[in-house]
């Protein structure tokens, strides 16, 4: 039996405001904020020489503890900065030809739509658009718009205003029949709940580290699968995305003297091959530490506890009379709840008003799609969910 009160202790930031705010940003656990501070003094604070050379096993223990958490190999996944930065990884390696479309949705964050019609702008790729009903995306809205020629279908496994949670498997089994990728934005389901991306058969995944997942921003992962990896070219390409001997070689002629103005014979293996570069340590050993922390406290308790208190709020939304755009069923929601009211929040000033109606009352909450967006996390509590609702009924 867990307690929530050691784990709520683990997170500095809960002693001073109700988060309800995981969709944006999580708070970090004390293990991730002192990874961060002793990489940094580590190498900034001083002269330690084995702290540089060191410094790569921040990065790939960053990368193997993604992998457990999606349970795939080490090598199907990249290091990032950002959702967006993974998404564009993938976008821009598909061998577009004319005549082609992507398929998104009318719910997407821009981070799943701006690289796609970014395509459509160099490669005249048609971008079509799967139409919600009521909030939720089920798998006929999308063989609506996909056809034999869509090379990929672009989702967010959650989306971050309604919560709604896609169908991955019925999703892929669907893109599949007509030989087309499914690229999942996974920022507002890996932390949240549990993402298997080859039981599902998700072929490419981007998520951030610093939502659900309780790690800094500025980093991120990106799954894709490993032959399917061997056969995109990454649109942007250094040091580290090359073949490993080739990076030997080139290094050795660096410090040598050779010649090291020259080409390269190939791609690093696998996902390496779309890792960031100049990807920051201290940052991935505290996204590192965060992880280790979920993997501790159980990816299935977590994925239980935050379906169960999500589950909470919108029995007591609706007990009360207000609306709310996320699905009562758990199979299609996630850690996402969507509040609607009687009020107008698209009037000048009316975000700011409510967000500040709340921090006043110490919560933090966001406005989001003409609503009020609650997060709710592993770490909060029945009674983070009483105050809201009390400060909630003062809104009203």
């Amino acid at each position: 039996m867990k307690d929530i009160g050691d784990i709520r202790r683990e997170f500095p930031l809960l002693g001073e405001v109700v988060w309800l705010a995981s969709a944006g940003t999580g708070p970090m656990p004390r293990g991730a904020l002192d990874a961060l501070a002793a990489t940094q003094r580590a190498l900034y604070g001083g002269f330690d020489p084995g702290a540089w050379r060191g410094a790569g096993g921040a990065v790939e223990r960053a990368r193997a503890l993604a992998a457990s958490c999606l349970g795939v190999e080490r090598g199907e996944i990249a290091l990032v900065r950002s959702t967006t930065e993974g998404l564009n990884a993938v976008a821009c390696a598909i061998p577009w030809e004319p005549g082609d479309n992507v398929v998104i949705t009318d719910q997407e964050y821009p981070a799943n739509a701006i690289p796609w019609y970014h395509q459509a702008r160099r490669h005249g790729v048609e971008v079509r658009v799967a139409r919600s009903r009521d909030g939720r995306l089920p798998l006929d809205a999308f063989a609506e718009v996909v056809d034999r020629r869509t090379r990929a279908v672009a989702v967010s496994h959650v989306q971050f205003a309604s919560g709604y949670r896609v169908d991955l498997a019925g999703l892929a089994e669907l893109a599949h029949e007509h030989g087309a990728l499914l690229v999942v934005d996974a920022i507002q389901s890996v932390g949240a709940v549990c993402v298997r991306p080859r039981e599902l058969g998700v072929d490419a995944l981007a998520c951030g580290g610093y939502k659900w997942l309780c790690g800094p921003e500025g980093t991120g992962f990106l799954y894709v699968r490993g032959d399917l990896a061997e056969e995109l070219l990454p649109a942007q390409v250094g040091l580290p995305n090359i073949a490993r001997d080739d990076r030997r070689a080139l290094w050795d002629a660096l410090c040598g003297g050779g010649a090291w103005v020259r080409d390269f014979s190939g791609y690093a293996g696998g996902a390496r091959r779309f890792d960031g570069v100049g990807l920051n340590p201290a940052l991935l050993s505290a996204l590192a530490a965060a992880l280790e922390y979920l993997l501790e406290l159980g990816l299935e308790w977590i994925e239980t506890r935050v379906l169960g208190l999500s589950g909470n709020l919108l029995e007591e939304l609706a007990r009360r009379g207000y609306g709310v755009m996320t699905p009562a069923d758990p199979r299609e929601r996630a850690g996402i709840v969507l509040v609607r009211g009687p009020w107008d929040l698209s009037a000048p000033g009316a975000r700011e008003m409510v967000e500040r109606h709340f921090l006043e009352r110490g919560l933090r909450i966001h406005v989001r799609a003409g609503g009020i967006r609650v997060s709710t996390h592993f770490f909060n509590t029945g009674e983070d969910i009483a105050r809201f609702l009390a400060a909630l009924q003062e809104l009203r």
